[in-house]
């Protein structure tokens, strides 16, 4: 399946907020996630609405940077293009219908292809690797991650609603079919 990726808007944003998947991937349920969906600072920015062949709502695509010291990058600093010593991150869900039916290699590597490409365009990133995070629980993303190129590079706990999961980090470079010809 093939994907496109346009601005999150308002009404997008609202459905996403009523998925919900089955445990125990309902850490993922994005109503914990309600303030970040809905700030339209964000919207075309580092939040954008993935959607399918048919135009339907299919996932959402979330980009940032991280620093050398692991914090998060201002939009006023990626928009000025303060990216030195950067990594790419990227977070991403698909719609809960649509999971465990083969789509996630796919959606994958259209999210890594696009942020690659909107990062370059936009932010003038220059680094050579994207990175995501998952709770390792999530075996069968880690199989997808890895299938699209991403590798374990650290791991760490990650503290959710008071209760710790251990999670791991993976990275891919940035390679030829993620930047347009």
């Amino acid at each position: 399946m093939r994907f496109r990726f346009l601005p999150m808007t308002s009404e997008h944003a609202a459905r996403i907020l009523t998925w919900k998947y089955p445990p125990p991937y309902d850490l993922y349920d994005y109503d914990k996630a309600a303030e970040h969906i809905l700030d339209s600072t964000g919207w075309g920015k580092t939040l954008f609405a993935a959607l399918d062949e048919t135009g339907a709502l299919a996932g959402e695509l979330t980009l940032g940077f991280l620093d050398r010291d692991d914090e998060w990058i201002s939009l006023d600093d990626m928009q000025a293009g303060r990216l030195e010593g950067c990594i790419l991150w990227i977070g991403f869900g698909l719609r809960p219908d649509l999971t465990g039916r083969g789509l996630g290699l796919d959606f994958v590597t259209a999210c890594a292809d696009f942020a690659a490409q909107f990062a370059r365009r936009q932010y003038r990133y220059g680094g050579a690797e994207i990175g995501l995070g998952v709770y390792q629980f999530n075996q069968r993303a880690i199989k997808v991650y890895e299938r699209a190129g991403f590798v374990k590079f650290t791991e760490r706990i990650a503290l959710v609603n008071g209760r710790e999961y251990p999670a791991q980090r993976m990275k891919q470079r940035i390679h030829r079919t993620h930047l347009p010809n």
